[in-house]
């Protein structure tokens, strides 16, 4: 009996689990697909196309416009008319027609230099509109890996609950065989059923909360929502990180910090396109026209003209009830802000990177401790279970060691799962959370 006991809690401490037929999943191999299939990646995306299609020397003004047009016109009248000399014309069903074509040419030369800061804001809108992506990519690796340790946590709980339940009927059929020979009692018994029931409950428990942190993984990695798939069997940490190089990581990389600095950028070039507006703009315009007509009745039966025009145009802004003015003061307001937005998100991130590698480090700490706490356990529960087993120990003291155990455990796989999730944050925080 203890032969058999003490295996199956090997089986468990070596964190090996049984081989499935649903197909291995590791942690990268998560976040490559992810990073293929996720939605809301693939929609960011696109909307960066969107604004990498607006980078053009066109879109910010630079280029000329240039227009055709072309009217044709008939008419079918009938013309009575009357001269002073006497003379009368009359003409029924008289045709007439007449074409306009032309082509035109606009092309601002200088607007205050509003052309070029027009087109530094829509080279920084990319770079902003890249780093919404990267925000998108991190925020989806992040999840990814929290939900995939997630599975992990779950499913060693299920492989220690599974030994539990085993050791629960090893324990109720000696109770059986107690009371068969007259040695044990029908409480015993009933107790050691009640007690493995308890456990295969929890088991069950635990599968349904597997199925379900497996349908929201398959929805981040954009599958089939009932795909199956295995996970690694154990959670290992990552070397202590030094705080010192994830706060110049996190100042250089973090991304919200980045997207901070862009918005500080864009606030600047805003004031800059206001201040263009004050200063002249000077246009040229080049043109060619064609006209022809033809009238069966009037006094020109047929005519044509046709040629060309250009010209320069130059508009000066001289008075607009102070509404620059304004509109600058208020520009600069904006820069402010964004400016001191920037310095106070500086200040958040400090202060949460801060807090976060103090839990941290003491996380870690308590990791170590509740090793130690578990081997205590574990020899504790060999020795209850040996004295068990001799008949020297009651089935409600065994349970009581079992479940120290159980709780030991726990206990262990909860605060390495927590610290792994800490590990994520820090890499989150300090913008190295992208794979290499």
């Amino acid at each position: 009996m203890r032969f058999l006991i003490t295996n199956i809690l090997l089986f468990i401490f070596s964190g090996v689990f049984s081989q499935t037929t649903a197909q291995y999943l590791s942690a990268e191999q998560a976040v490559a697909i992810a990073l293929e299939n996720n939605y809301s990646i693939r929609l960011s995306q696109m909307n960066e196309n969107i604004l990498e299609n607006n980078v053009t020397l066109g879109n910010a003004g630079f280029l000329p416009e240039v227009e055709g047009s072309a009217n044709r016109n008939n008419s079918i009248t009938n013309t009575r008319q009357e001269y002073l000399s006497g003379q009368e014309n009359t003409r029924d069903n008289a045709k007439a027609s007449s074409l306009n074509a032309g082509v035109g040419m606009d092309w601002t030369l200088f607007d205050g230099f509003q052309m070029f800061t027009g087109y530094d804001i829509l080279k920084k809108n990319l770079e902003a509109g890249k780093l919404q992506t990267r925000l998108e990519v991190e925020n989806t690796i992040g999840n990814v890996l929290s939900l995939y340790y997630n599975i992990v946590e779950l499913k060693q709980k299920v492989k220690m609950l599974e030994a539990s339940v085993s050791l629960g009927r090893a324990r109720s059929n000696i109770a059986d065989e107690k009371l068969a020979i007259g040695a044990g009692s029908r409480l015993e018994l009933l107790q050691a059923r009640v007690d493995m029931n308890s456990d295969i409950s929890d088991l069950l428990n635990l599968n349904d909360m597997i199925t379900e942190a497996t349908v929201r993984m398959n929805l981040l990695l954009a599958r089939n929502a009932d795909e199956e798939f295995d996970v690694e069997d154990t959670i290992i940490l990552m070397p202590p990180a030094d705080f010192t190089t994830l706060k110049s990581q996190m100042e250089k990389n973090n991304v919200n910090l980045l997207l901070s600095q862009s918005d500080l950028e864009l606030a600047n070039l805003n004031l800059k396109l206001i201040k263009g507006r004050r200063y002249p703009e000077i246009g040229v315009n080049l043109g060619y026209n064609y006209n022809q007509q033809e009238s069966e009745s009037g006094f020109v039966k047929y005519g044509r003209s046709d040629g060309f025009n250009y010209g320069l145009t130059a508009t000066v802004p001289i008075f607009d009830g102070f509404n620059k003015n304004r509109e600058i003061k208020n520009a600069r307001i904006g820069f402010e802000v964004a400016a001191l937005q920037h310095e106070s998100y500086m200040a958040d991130l400090q202060a949460e990177l801060h807090a976060t590698y103090i839990v941290y480090n003491n996380k870690l700490k308590t990791v170590e401790l509740e090793r130690e706490n578990m081997q205590t356990a574990f020899t504790n529960f060999d020795i209850a279970n040996e004295r068990f087993r001799l008949g020297e120990l009651s089935g409600i003291e065994i349970r009581e060691a079992q479940q120290n155990l159980l709780a030991a455990q726990d206990r262990l796989i909860n605060l390495v799962y927590q610290a792994r999730l800490l590990e994520i944050e820090l890499l989150q925080l300090s913008g190295g959370i992208l794979p290499d």
